[in-house]
């Protein structure tokens, strides 16, 4: 049995914008680009494994994956018995990213109380490997890989001696050259997956609109803000609306073959797989004409 293949490039998106219907046909589009992955957050919108166990039964080589679904949201058996059911389903491609989320998320909505993440996660993921599973299995496919949510020093480490990589979000190709070196060292056994999304607009370079309306949220959450002052930039560029060049590192805008270009240093930096989340220019994140205008070919 091998890892699973995610393919260079893949989508990512909430897909709460469409009904379930054209939710089921841009997966459908999605394969038929030949795009490797499509992966799903955890937000308040659909619940993530759900909605993959509808996308599973209307797609026939399209990976699916949670990028990401929170360790508060499930406990570590609830976690396998839902990624080997979806693995499965899927016949081996379902791919589990999990993440420790926000402490507001945790806390405000889900009445868990935020403390230790890094602790959290590694105690999550061997929980998880001990999980009880006695239903069947995807035939001749392995487990699914587990990937976690990493943007800092020790969980990146956790992502290669504890799972199979990592799942970085918003971050530079400078930084997705970091964490190859990171990972590489830390790995115990193998190669550590890792992928990396990429929001991207296509437009008139400067036009930052819908880049600014999907980083809205994420200009106020600390994690993002620790992450970013790592990556070199200052408490003044996610002051709202977000710097100019804090938007522009994080968000690729331009033409098609820009945005390939930024796609390409992303994967020259050591990323395995990039998923694109193509805007819209509201700023959601299932823009058709951007996920045809970036098909690989």
């Amino acid at each position: 049995m091998t890892r699973l293949d995610l393919g260079r490039l893949g989508v990512w998106g909430h897909l709460d914008s469409l009904a379930a219907p054209d939710a089921i046909a841009y997966a459908q589009r999605a394969e038929a680009l030949g795009y490797g992955t499509l992966w799903v957050p955890e937000t308040v919108g659909r619940e993530p494994i759900a909605l993959l166990s509808l996308l599973a039964g209307a797609t026939s080589a399209l990976n699916l994956g949670t990028s990401i679904v929170n360790i508060w949201g499930r406990d570590a058996q609830a976690a396998r018995m839902a990624a080997l059911t979806l693995a499965e389903a899927s016949n081996g491609r379902f791919v589990l990213g999990l993440g420790v989320s926000h402490p507001h998320l945790a806390t405000k909505l889900r009445g868990h109380h935020f403390e230790r993440p890094l602790s959290r996660m590694r105690e999550y993921l061997a929980a998880y490997r001990a999980a009880v599973y006695h239903g069947p299995l995807a035939d001749g496919a392995d487990e699914p890989l587990v990937l976690i949510a990493a943007l800092r020093e020790r969980m990146t480490d956790l992502a290669a001696t504890d799972a199979d990589g990592a799942l970085p979000y918003l971050v530079t190709p400078e930084r997705v050259g970091w964490m190859r070196a990171r990972l590489d060292a830390a790995a115990r056994d193998g190669h550590a997956t890792l992928g990396v999304t990429l929001p991207a607009v296509i437009g008139r370079p400067g036009d930052r609109v819908a880049a600014r309306a999907y980083l809205k949220p994420y200009l106020r959450t600390p994690t993002y803000q620790a992450s970013w002052e790592l990556q070199g930039f200052e408490a003044s560029d996610w002051e709202p609306p977000g710097s100019d060049r804090l938007v522009d590192a994080m968000v690729s805008i331009g033409s098609a073959e820009l945005i390939r270009d930024r796609i390409g240093l992303m994967l020259a930096a050591g990323a395995d797989h990039v998923a694109i989340i193509p805007l819209a220019p509201d700023g959601t994140t299932e823009h058709g004409a951007t996920l045809e205008q970036l098909a690989q070919g």
